[in-house]
């Protein structure tokens, strides 16, 4: 694994269920997550970005899941680490700030125990020192009185001081990836640019490489390095955000753009829009299926029958479509 990445996902499946009726949640996704950057997830709902955010902790192990590929971590393969390996890495290594701050924290335990709390677990400091770590990072996320803030409960606090707190408690122990699961779902949007700020703001002062979960392709402009667009369990664009979103050449990722309210220039009558839903696909539909989004897609043509190419436009840069054999698009 080259040294600029501190983890790369390579053909990474995950399914549920058994048999041909098994769902294919993530269906051999691969990208790679660097140091002090953002990586933005995005797609619609069902498109598998969750999932693959999971799986990284070795969350989706268990009911009825299977997983094959490799999430290689340290010169490890994590899909292959056994779960006490993997127990000594989340929270200290990998770390995860889930969508809903307002059911993430015990309601019944103070806000400085359960930041110190993974102190304690895996820097193994003692009480006191756990605490005084607790103090600082509440500090460090801007929530005033650290003090008074250590001996609160979370239902004391706001919204958005409830997800600084996860936020906290996700940077705990310094790791080296963090995965933001629509970490700013339940906040308003004033809110949401504090978070999202604040999360890409201390991960490049500490170093720490981000997964951002998102469907929020304005989220995705303002604060992310590199995307990757996933639809139906496969990455279907990555690239820089700036390239993606300026020149954008899958048919999927123009139909998202499109569909963007603009405050500037001329007003369209109506919101472009993307026909039908995100299908489920089971192993046994997977099977047969040439391009997955040819059923959604304008440009549909005899040889999306077939699965589609990945085309790479440059080092980082592709694209996952028949759409090269009928000239561009944009």
């Amino acid at each position: 694994m080259p040294t600029e990445e501190v983890l790369r996902i390579t053909g990474l499946k995950v399914g549920f269920g058994a048999g041909d009726e098994r769902v294919l949640a993530v269906d051999g996704v691969d990208l790679a997550l660097t140091p002090g950057k953002v990586h933005a997830l995005v797609g619609e709902s069902g498109s598998g970005k969750s999932v693959t955010g999971l799986s990284v902790l070795g969350l989706t192990r268990g009911g009825g899941a299977t997983i094959s590929g490799e999430i290689g971590y340290g010169g490890r393969n994590l899909v292959e680490l056994a779960e006490p390996g993997m127990r000594a890495l989340r929270g200290a290594e990998l770390s995860m700030v889930f969508q809903d701050p307002m059911t993430s924290l015990n309601p019944l335990h103070r806000v400085g125990r359960q930041i110190a709390e993974m102190a304690r677990l895996h820097d193994h400091l003692s009480k006191k020192d756990a605490m005084r770590r607790a103090a600082e990072l509440l500090d460090e996320v801007g929530i005033p009185d650290a003090g008074r803030a250590l001996r609160a409960y979370p239902h004391e606090f706001s919204g958005g001081m409830r997800q600084r707190v996860m936020i906290a408690i996700a940077l705990a122990c310094r790791p080296k990836v963090l995965v933001a699961d629509e970490p700013t779902t339940a906040l308003d949007v004033t809110i949401q640019a504090q978070i999202l700020g604040l999360v890409r703001t201390l991960c490049a002062d500490h170093g720490t490489a981000v997964l951002l979960v998102t469907h929020d392709l304005g989220v995705v402009a303002r604060y992310a390095d590199e995307v990757s667009v996933m639809y139906v369990g496969e990455i279907v664009e990555t690239g820089a955000v700036a390239d993606v979103l300026s020149a954008p050449r899958h048919p999927y990722t123009q139909g998202l753009l499109g569909a963007i309210p603009r405050l500037r220039g001329p007003k369209p009558e109506r919101l472009q829009t993307i026909p039908g839903s995100v299908p489920v696909f089971t192993a046994a539909a997977a099977a047969r299926a040439g391009c997955r989004f040819a059923a959604r897609c304008g440009h549909e043509h005899d040889r999306c029958a077939q699965p589609p190419p990945t085309r790479e436009l440059a080092p980082g840069r592709a694209f996952r479509c028949w759409l090269e054999e009928k000239g561009s698009t944009s």
